[in-house]
């Protein structure tokens, strides 16, 4: 009995004085306070997201709770510390700014505090990303409204941005109109063909106030008597959708941004429309000003420069452009600006020299490079067939901005990957594109991956 409580004795000092290493070895987690603390360089001097982060010092401690790293008034997360070395990741929109360590004692209290001499540049990095959308394990989607978690899209193909409210309208190529309110991540059915007589709704276009959106429909007809474009005002939420214009199957109309007249096209014969106010009938009339394309039935979808100077028309795999007569206020008859008549491929080059597969929707976004030159803006373009956005600069000069990237063994250049521009993000057949340009962001709706995608600077 004795040889056991002796050893029931002994088992609890060693207990406590175990007890008391690990209190002890907790307490030295931190800086050993017999021991200056030195932070000797950082590195790397620039980086962009993502990127690894060091602090090389002495005596920096073994507890990653103690220590604070911050470039500018941007916290780092703080990944692992060894004595010597502060291993951190750069967040989304660092700054470019100096670099402060703070070390915390026990108590909290700082114990040592240093602030770099050398400051890191921090490299801003446009990549793809996903804002809604999802699909099941066979690729199915459906229409659902809801929020960001639980919405889905069944043909998403075309794409307006609203600034005003922060909201796209994309159209759901002969069904509907979806609403996507990014501030309050929510996506709700605006618009479906029950209403106005619609048979099949095609594109849509914001008036340049963003006050009216018009709707184009399908209406198969070769006639007048059925309404070709419908409009619904930001008054009435963009709910009520009212007759615009009677006319033939449309699958695309533009607003002059300065004069506001109307230009749409017709399947028949590829004909580009003026819309005109006619006495005679009280209302809209139209007049066909040319053929696109020749005399084919075509559905060309048709893009105003800001400044109102010109237009492009986008059909198969060719950019046409029109000049702006502004005596006559038309439209004039198009020149081939970049890719070439019945020709398909992927080819990034200037003019006719260059190729594409197939070109549905189209945003001008301004360059800065091209500052005080006589046309500031390129042209970006979804091309659908190559799993890609393209460029077509203002001298015709073509490339590709997005998609194809993460090359594989099968030569496939379709998939759904986010991540760098070229190097990694795949679409799968992109097809409506809108632009926010105060925050930078382009909005990509994909026929295939049936999503909304995402191209900003991190």
């Amino acid at each position: 009995m004795r040889i056991f409580t002796n050893y029931l004795l002994f088992s609890v000092i060693c207990l406590l004085a175990l007890g008391g290493c690990k209190k002890d070895e907790e307490k030295n987690n931190g800086p050993d306070p017999g021991q200056p603390v030195v932070f000797s360089d950082f590195s790397p001097k620039k980086g962009s997201v993502s990127s690894r982060f060091y602090i090389y010092g002495t005596n920096l401690g073994t507890d990653i709770s103690r220590i604070k790293v911050s470039i500018g008034d941007r916290t780092l997360n703080v990944i692992g510390v060894s004595g010597d070395k502060v291993y951190c990741i750069v967040p989304k929109r660092t700054n470019t700014g100096l670099v402060k360590v703070v070390i915390s004692g026990d108590d909290g209290t700082p114990v040592a505090e240093h602030v770099f001499s050398d400051q890191f540049t921090y490299e801003a990095k446009t990549s793809v990303g996903t804002l809604v959308g999802k699909v099941d394990q066979y690729g199915n989607s459906a229409v659902v409204d809801g929020t960001f978690e639980e919405a889905g899209f069944n043909n998403p193909t075309w794409a307006l941005f609203e600034p005003h409210t922060n909201t796209l309208f994309v159209v759901e190529r002969d069904r509907l109109v979806r609403k996507v309110d990014i501030n309050e991540r929510q996506v709700s059915t605006l618009i479906t063909n029950g209403q106005a007589s619609f048979k099949q709704l095609q594109t849509a276009t914001l008036s340049f106030d963003n006050d009216t959106l018009f709707l184009v429909d399908d209406n198969g007809q070769n006639n007048k008597n059925f309404v070709a474009i419908a409009y619904t005002l930001r008054s009435e939420n963009f709910r009520r959708v009212h007759p615009y214009l009677y006319d033939r199957t449309s699958y695309a109309c533009a607003h002059h941004p300065v004069d506001h007249v109307m230009f749409f096209n017709t399947w028949w014969g590829g004909g580009l429309m003026k819309a005109f106010y006619d006495p005679v009938i009280g209302g809209l009339n139209s007049k066909e000003l040319f053929r696109v394309g020749g005399n084919n039935d075509i559905k060309t979808t048709i893009f105003f420069h800001p400044s109102g100077n010109y237009a492009y028309f986008l059909e198969g795999g060719c950019v046409y452009k029109s000049r702006y007569n502004w005596s006559t206020r038309e439209l004039e008859a198009p020149i081939v600006f970049a890719g070439a008549q019945g020709y398909r491929g992927d080819i990034d080059a200037i003019g006719t020299s260059a190729r594409f597969s197939f070109l549905y929707q189209g945003v001008f976004v301004k360059n800065p490079d091209y500052a005080g030159k006589e046309d500031e803006y390129d042209f970006y373009v979804c091309d659908v067939d190559n799993h890609s956005v393209r460029i077509v600069s203002p001298t015709g000069e073509v490339s590709t901005f997005a998609g194809k990237g993460s090359p594989s063994s099968d030569g496939k250049k379709e998939g759904y990957i986010d991540g760098d521009l070229r190097k990694e993000a795949r679409f799968n057949r992109p097809s409506g594109i809108a632009y926010d340009a105060e925050h930078e962001i382009f909005y990509i709706t994909e026929i295939n991956n049936k999503r909304i995608r995402t191209i900003s600077v991190e």
